[in-house]
């Protein structure tokens, strides 16, 4: 293959990996609860809100008098050795917030031998609702520091919460209205057996040092909810100062996710000074040593063109004329 077709192939190869990159990175992530997604199911104005921080548990150990870990919508790696990790860092004194409207919660509350279950079917309010029955708005609320100054909580496609006979330590937070009800066939409309409220939406339950706050609604302080009824007054008094952890080891993420991270980490690892400018350095000193070879191969082709077009010249004249050109330039 041709020299210049080679060029020609790694210059467009390169050209497309940084327009790609560079897309990735001005693209906003699409993921539920990321805290870059700015659109409806994003984290973007929670981020904003409070001090928050991203990592995945099991890899590190927050701290479980200052911070509080969000666990938002699971749906992988619920694992015996995740849970394990939650277990320690509550017992510690930590408080860990579960937000779950599908169920898949039920076997980290399972494990930790906790009384209380989400039940996965979509509760539905025709009387209390924000714009629609699919957002109702919770305004029984109990009394108590969590609930301090939030009249009411307005929700996005929640569950309800079941609490089990025997169950200690168990403290209902908030309610929905009698006139809600379980959609148990999910034709959004009420129908004969199924049950009308009002049902527990959010408990909270002592557990060793430490407490766990449990809602049946993972979208609470999704930028599309945050600013509704009272959710972020109620984000800000679960905090009461602590950083926020948002547990990323239970999510499933997009691709564009995960190289538009792969891409800002990759970034803000050679923008260190350490690395930054010896990287510029040998960039530099490669980009004169393609330069160079170039300018030769282009004087060579030279020397080729002429003997194509006039075999009969003699190449070691042309070749003494270039050397005695180059020592002139």
């Amino acid at each position: 293959m041709p020299v210049l077709s080679i060029k020609l192939i790694a210059t467009s190869v390169t050209v497309a990996l940084i327009v790609l990159a560079s897309a990735s990175v001005l693209l906003p992530p699409q993921d539920d609860f990321n805290l870059s997604n700015p659109y409806w199911n994003g984290y973007t104005k929670f981020s904003r809100e409070v001090s928050v921080s991203v990592v995945d548990v099991k890899m590190y150990k927050p701290d479980p008098k200052s911070t509080v870990v969000f666990v938002v919508g699971p749906s992988l790696n619920i694992t015996e050795d995740r849970v394990e990790a939650w277990r320690e860092y509550i017992e510690d004194g930590g408080i860990l917030v579960i937000m779950d409207e599908t169920g898949v919660a039920n076997y980290v509350l399972e494990l930790l031998g906790v009384q209380v279950r989400v039940d996965g079917y979509t509760m539905l309010d025709p009387v209390f609702y924000y714009n629609s029955w699919r957002i109702p708005k919770i305004t029984n609320l109990r009394s108590g520091s969590l609930t301090d100054n939030v009249g009411e909580i307005v929700m996005d496609i929640p569950s309800i919460l079941i609490i089990q006979d025997g169950s200690r330590g168990v403290r209902i937070l908030a309610y929905s209205s009698s006139f809600s009800f379980l959609d148990l066939d999910g034709d959004s409309e009420p129908s004969d057996g199924e049950p009308y409220g009002p049902f527990p939406v959010a408990a909270e339950i002592q557990y060793g040092g430490g407490r766990i706050i449990l809602f049946s609604d993972s979208s609470l302080f999704i930028n599309g909810v945050i600013d509704l009824g009272g959710n972020l007054q109620l984000l800000k008094n679960i905090l009461d100062g602590r950083i926020a952890i948002l547990d990323s080891g239970v999510w499933r993420r997009t691709v564009h996710s995960l190289f538009r991270d792969t891409i800002l980490t990759v970034y803000s690892f050679i923008s260190l000074p350490e690395f930054k400018y010896p990287l510029t350095l040998s960039v530099l000193i490669i980009l004169y040593m393609l330069a160079a070879r170039g300018a030769k191969h282009m004087v060579e082709d030279e020397v080729e063109a002429l003997i194509a077009k006039h075999p009969d010249w003699d190449r070691r004249i042309l070749e003494a004329l270039r050397e005695a050109r180059g020592r002139i330039e």
